[in-house]
This record gives C-alpha cells, sequence and structure tokens, in this order.
C-alpha cells in the first residue's frame, strides 16, 4: 500500500511538471516596487497604468482586488490595453520613486491626494491622471462596467497623447 502512494505522488509530481507555468500561478496584483520599473515596464509596452492605492485591512480593497482586477489579470484580455498594479498606502509598505528613494506608499498617497482606499488611478508612464479616478467601489454591480470605461477613457487619452509625439 505505501508503494502504490509513493507510485501516485510520483505520477502526480510528474503530471504538475508537464503543466505550463501559467497554469500553476496563481494571478496577483503585482505590488508596485520601484516607480522607475513600471515607468520603463509602461514604456516598452507602451501602456498606460491602472495604479489601485490598497491597504492591508481593506475589505473593499479585497472584494475589488478579487471581484475585479484578479479575473481581469486572468482572462488575459486586458494585457496588451493596461498594465495593473497596486501600492499599499502603509507606512510599512516602501517602494522606490522616480529618483530612487525609497519611500513609503503613503508618501505616495500623499502626492496623488489619495486618503481613501480603494483608489484607483490611470497614469501614464510620466504619473500624469489620463482619466477620473474611481474613489471607493459604489455600485458593486456596475463597477465592472464603470472600470471598464474608464481604461476605455485612459487608453484613449494615451493614444492621442502617443499620437501628438509622431
Amino acid at each position: 500500500m505505501i508503494n502504490l502512494v509513493c507510485q501516485l505522488r510520483f505520477v502526480f509530481c510528474a503530471v504538475l511538471l508537464l503543466l505550463p507555468s501559467s497554469l500553476l500561478a496563481e494571478a496577483q496584483v503585482q505590488t508596485v516596487e520601484d516607480l522607475r520599473v513600471l515607468k520603463q515596464q509602461a514604456e516598452n509596452k507602451n501602456l498606460p497604468i491602472l495604479l489601485m492605492f490598497t491597504a492591508e485591512d481593506c475589505e473593499y480593497c479585497d472584494a475589488l482586488r478579487n471581484n475585479y482586477l484578479l479575473p481581469m489579470i486572468k482572462s488575459g484580455d486586458y494585457k496588451s490595453t493596461i498594465l495593473i498594479r497596486q501600492v499599499y498606502i502603509e507606512d510599512y509598505g516602501y517602494l522606490r520613486n522616480a529618483k530612487g528613494e525609497l519611500i513609503s506608499g503613503d508618501v505616495l498617497a500623499l502626492k496623488y491626494d489619495v486618503d481613501i482606499t480603494p483608489t484607483i488611478l490611470f497614469l501614464n508612464s510620466k504619473g500624469h491622471e489620463l482619466a477620473p479616478r474611481l474613489i471607493g467601489i459604489g455600485n458593486i454591480y456596475y463597477f465592472g462596467e464603470t472600470l471598464d470605461k474608464h481604461i476605455a477613457m485612459a487608453k484613449a487619452a494615451f493614444e492621442k497623447n502617443a499620437s501628438k509625439k509622431r
């Protein structure tokens, strides 16, 4: 019996090795650790940024992340539309600013005048807002539609600004 269990474990592990890593990796909203890296990613991919300001014990943030942002990431439908990232505003959540200095998430929140979580900003690589921000969740039944409209506005503003540079 023990031998059979060992064999089954071996087969299970072998099957796991054959699965694509994308199926094994659980989708998550990337937390910004360095604004310079985020800027570079946005420029390289030529995409705007959806930046959610969040807090550790924020139930509304969890609801937004689990019901909207994670499904958006998992679907892959937004991969060529917008970068989805988050920043924790607690003072123990540190990241590097555009100058490479270590700052807390609440300092970045103050820079953008964010005092409620969740707040979603739609930014270009320079950190300028492209569409009206979303504060809180509002009506959860219509939030997905509202979020999509704001993403479309951000993408349109981003493309308009990009065409002016050409």
